[in-house]
């Protein structure tokens, strides 16, 4: 009897073994699936300090004010011309990674001083600017800190860095405040969207011009038509002039981010006489007392956000002594967004 008890026994475990075996042996066959790569490769809020960051020039200061949440880091000044520079300890590894994205809120004023700027790289590559060195007015976000991206490229590798630059403490100051900062990979693909496209082959009907800015044919890169405003009756008279050639329609930058605004330009200038780029009335790229001609790019992010802005070109003849003289040209004219 007990003999029979332990056939029926073996004899009922004997299928449920090879049914596990077989169990076994099937997941062993399946592909192994690599554990999850993080889309996250880097963010600080600062509210453990400057731990991740390397003070590669001059002093950065981590903050706490009234009404902010938390911790930010805040360029720091000098009474004599200088560059401060805050970089991420490591570099960060984008390798194998597309659609890498740059988040960041920031709270700026850069003063209107020749020389004065702010802008953020990636390794040697700009991605956000505010104001380079050329522009000639304020830029500011007020009082409050406001959200900005930018796109990194594929496959980068390097170190991201915030950097100002400075000539004094009072009148030539930039004033840079930095918080929650993120690298994220792997989002969604963002589209590149043309905001303004004037080659100004065909006509300048979206502009409003002052003469004597015309639209002339046969003067513009490679020959073709532009924006003119010669040597005339006033320029170069003792008068002087200051002419605006102003695109009509607002430019909405709402829900945009990485702007780039390119143009092609051409100046014969003598001494204040300038050729200015404004942005709501700013002059954030100037010319003056030179002869020049080539291609400018520049990024658009302290305007990034705003629903209506107002994109000229100013034209000076300062000389009201006489003795001067000012022909400026500008072609070719490409604002670019992601969205």
């Amino acid at each position: 009897m007990r003999r029979r008890n332990l056939y029926l026994l073996l004899f009922t475990l004997a299928p449920a073994c090879t049914a596990l075996n077989q169990k076994d042996a099937f997941l062993d066959a399946v592909p192994r699936v690599a554990a999850p790569v993080s889309n996250v490769i880097f963010t600080d809020d600062f509210e453990n300090g400057l731990g991740q960051w390397s003070q590669t020039s001059g002093s950065w200061n981590v903050s706490n004010a009234s009404g902010v949440s938390g911790n930010y880091v805040q360029t720091g000044t000098s009474a004599t011309p200088a560059t401060f520079s805050i970089a991420t300890v490591n570099n960060l590894n984008l390798t194998g990674r597309t659609n890498c994205l740059l988040e960041y809120d920031v709270r700026f004023l850069i003063k209107g001083v020749s020389g004065v700027s702010a802008s953020v790289m990636f390794d040697t590559t700009t991605v956000g600017t505010f104001k380079d060195t050329s522009g000639l007015n304020d830029i500011t976000s007020s009082t409050a800190f406001v959200h900005r991206k930018a796109p990194l490229p594929n496959n980068g590798y390097g170190r991201l860095s915030f950097v100002t630059t400075v000539t004094n403490d009072t009148t030539g100051f930039a004033d840079l405040r930095i918080d929650n900062v993120s690298v994220t990979c792997n989002n969604s693909a963002s589209a590149t969207v043309i905001v303004v496209d004037e080659n100004l082959n065909s006509s300048a009907a979206s502009w409003s011009l002052q003469s004597p800015w015309a639209w002339t044919a046969g003067v513009g890169y490679g020959g073709t038509a532009a924006l003119y405003s010669p040597v005339g009756t006033t320029g170069g008279s003792g008068n002087g002039g200051n002419w605006l050639a102003t695109f009509l329609p607002t430019i909405n930058l709402t829900n945009r981010f990485g702007c780039r605004l390119d143009f092609y330009h051409s100046l014969a200038a003598a001494g204040n006489n300038c050729l200015y780029l404004e942005m709501n009335g700013s002059k954030i790229w100037a010319l003056c007392g030179a002869s020049s001609a080539g291609n400018i790019s520049t990024y658009l992010t302290a305007f990034e956000g705003v629903s209506s802005n107002t994109l000229a070109y100013r034209c000076l003849d300062a000389n009201v002594s006489g003795g001067g003289s000012i022909t400026c040209l500008v072609d070719e004219i490409k604002l670019t967004c992601q969205q």
